[in-house]
């Protein structure tokens, strides 16, 4: 199960400037299993302490000191802290103070490395209880497993290379599409994954994501107790019908006000089971100095999990790959935006933008807009090889970026619209974008 992030852990490890290292994301995207695996695969001595189940005496002291932390952990794991040492606190949400004594291993020992990980962090860091080390640790997101991850996971490293070269062909398309068919039913979640490449099984499989969307659903309590769970768990299941349609709370619930939905799909998001794509102007970069946070769409943390949370089968996502498209690109859509939600680095939150022209005569939808460097690249999601790109060339005639994406099931190729290079782009080489 090779992730991408254990690149930047290498890095971060043998740096000798690094700070403690957060790592975020959503439950069941494998933070764990990933300091896990890295420490096995470097030969790095692993000391886990995980707060669910463990406590510290030493931090509750009224006057800190980090030696009397490090003395406890040694004591309480029967081994020695050395050169070759990974500290790793897990579920530190249930331990706010250990959060903020984080900057301590930062200051007075810098040699040490720390990484810190935990369910619905991100909803524990906007708490009260939690103040924040700024400037004293690093961060790093982490999602799903990507197609690309995918590709390795499922023995399909020749594939990768030849992506990666940019090197395309009728023979490979065939080969990428079939690939990407099994990723849009199994999708990124690592348990997911694990269990396709291993038994190939896709009733275990589905039956596994079922679980994790089970499990997000019992988290709902622990999101704000004064939010009703029913109404979080509705507006949850609401939200896969919604994936890509801009969003009007007050249609996802109408037993609720759209006050009580706006801070309900505030805490999905926050919670990185829900991502929300926001409009922006798309004149120039940075894109989020022309965004407009009233006009957004969801997509979902993964396409396994929507599929799974809508009852897809391998049928009808065999449907979608024949241009039969009951569910009129969603499927597309929502694999385009986990793929860009990142962008170019993981040490950035996710983050999605597209583009909405919806008043007077002339109309526009963009599906997704990125930044690369100064240059914005729209981006078209189309589900089959055909349909029109009126609003793409809109787009392009209004804004001239150099560069223009079509994504589909077609083949690559490239074309000239005035003064935009526009690339046909497979759906399958939609992440690549960020190595080429």
């Amino acid at each position: 199960m090779k992730r991408h992030a254990t690149n930047y852990l290498k890095q971060w490890y043998q740096d000798t400037k690094s700070k403690p290292l957060i790592i975020r994301g959503a439950r069941q995207v494998g933070k764990s299993t990933l300091v896990k695996l890295f420490c096995e695969e470097n030969q790095i001595k692993l000391i886990e302490f995980n707060f669910e189940i463990e406590s510290l005496l030493s931090i509750k002291k009224d006057e800190f000191k980090l030696q009397a932390l490090l003395d406890e952990i040694q004591l309480k794991k029967q081994t020695l802290i050395d050169d070759n040492t990974l500290i790793f606190f897990d579920e530190i949400q249930e331990s706010p103070k250990m959060l903020k004594l984080l900057r301590y291993f930062y200051e007075q020992a810098p040699q040490l490395k720390v990484i810190a990980a935990g369910s619905l962090l991100e909803i524990a860091l906007k708490s009260d209880m939690f103040s924040f080390p700024v400037g004293r640790v690093q961060f790093y997101h982490l999602g799903p497993m990507t197609f690309r991850e995918f590709l390795w996971a499922t023995g399909h490293d020749y594939l990768d290379q030849k992506l990666m070269n940019k090197e395309f062909s009728p023979e490979l398309h065939a080969v990428a599409l079939n690939t990407l068919r099994d990723y849009f039913y199994v999708g990124g979640m690592p348990e997911a994954v694990k269990e396709f490449s291993e038994s190939k099984s896709l009733v275990k499989m589905r039956n596994l994501q079922l679980q994790i969307t089970q499990t997000y659903n019992s988290d709902f309590p622990k999101y704000n107790r004064r939010v009703n769970v029913q109404r979080i768990s509705r507006v949850f299941s609401t939200l896969a019908h919604n994936v890509g349609k801009k969003l009007i709370f007050s249609k996802l619930d109408l037993e609720s006000s759209s006050r009580d939905i706006k801070r309900i799909f505030e805490l999905l998001v926050d919670s990185r089971v829900i991502l929300e794509c926001i409009h922006t102007d798309g004149n120039s970069a940075p894109l989020a100095g022309e965004a407009d946070h009233r006009i957004l769409k969801p997509y979902f943390i993964d396409i396994g999990l929507l599929g799974a949370s809508l009852g897809l089968g391998l049928e009808a996502i065999d449907l979608e790959f024949k241009n039969q498209f009951n569910l009129k690109g969603v499927l597309a859509e929502q694999y385009v935006a986990q793929h860009l939600a990142r962008g170019e680095s993981s040490t950035n939150a996710p983050e999605l933008f597209y583009h909405l022209k919806d008043k007077g005569t002339q109309k526009a939808k963009i599906n997704f807009v990125i930044e690369s460097g100064n240059q914005i690249i729209p981006i078209e999601v189309k589900s089959s090889a055909s349909g029109h790109l009126k609003s793409l060339q809109y787009f392009c005639k209004s804004k001239r970026p150099n560069i223009a994406i079509k994504t589909s099931t077609a083949e690559y190729s490239e074309e000239t619209f005035e003064q935009t290079t526009l690339q046909n782009l497979p759906l399958y080489a939609i992440e690549y974008l960020f190595y080429w």
